[in-house]
C-alpha cells in the first residue's frame, strides 16, 4: 500500500526553483552593473607611443610632403606602364607532327627533356633581365594551327601537356589553343 507524503514536496521545490531563478538572473545582470572592462592599449598603440613626435617646423613638414608626393608619383608611374615594359613574351610551339616542343634561337632547338627546359627557362630569365631592367618571362606555348586541307594535328597528347605543365610550373606560362579562341 502506497502512502501519499503527509507535506507536500511542492512546499520544498518551489521556493527552491524561485531562488535558482533569482540566482540566474543575477549571473546575466552581473556584466551590466560591474561596468565596461578597462581598455588597454594594443601593441599599435604602444607602437605609436614611441614613434618620433611630430616635427613643428614648417619647412620640415614642406620637405616631408615633398618627398612623399615623388614616392607616390613613382609608384603611379610603375603602375600605369605598359604591360610590354615589365613583361618578356617567349613563344614556344608545339610540333605538329610528332608533338615535341620547340622554339627558335636563332635555329630550332627542341626541348625534350627536364634540362633542355631548366636551361631555357633560366637563359630567358638572364636575357629579361639584362635587356633593360628586370622582366618577368612569360612563356606562351603554341599548339599546332589548323591548315586548311589537312586534318587537325593529335598533338600534343594529355601526358605531353602535363609534363610541359611540370617543366613550367614554377614560372608564368599559358597555352594558345586555337580550338578554343572564337
Amino acid at each position: 500500500m502506497i502512502l501519499s507524503p503527509r507535506k507536500s514536496v511542492t512546499r520544498f521545490f518551489v521556493p527552491l526553483i524561485d531562488v535558482l531563478i533569482l540566482l540566474f538572473c543575477i549571473f546575466l545582470l552581473m556584466p551590466f552593473v560591474s561596468g565596461p572592462d578597462p581598455i588597454e592599449p594594443g601593441p599599435a598603440a604602444k607602437d605609436k607611443a614611441a614613434e618620433e613626435a611630430l616635427p613643428d617646423e614648417s619647412k620640415l613638414l614642406q620637405r616631408l610632403l615633398k618627398e612623399e608626393r615623388i614616392k607616390v608619383a613613382r609608384m603611379e608611374r610603375e603602375r600605369s606602364a605598359k604591360l610590354t615594359d615589365r613583361l618578356a613574351v617567349r613563344v614556344l610551339e608545339i610540333d605538329p607532327a610528332s608533338g615535341t616542343l620547340y622554339y627558335y634561337d636563332p635555329a630550332r632547338e627542341d626541348i625534350k627533356t627536364d634540362a633542355d627546359a631548366e636551361r631555357l627557362i633560366r637563359k630567358q630569365k638572364d636575357a629579361a633581365a639584362t635587356g633593360g631592367g628586370v622582366k618577368d618571362v612569360f612563356f606562351l606555348i603554341l599548339y599546332p594551327r589548323r591548315v586548311p586541307g589537312r586534318p587537325l594535328s593529335p598533338y600534343p597528347t594529355g601526358a605531353q601537356e602535363e609534363q610541359m605543365k611540370r617543366w613550367f610550373k614554377d614560372v608564368p606560362f599559358g597555352f594558345d589553343i586555337p580550338a578554343l579562341s572564337p
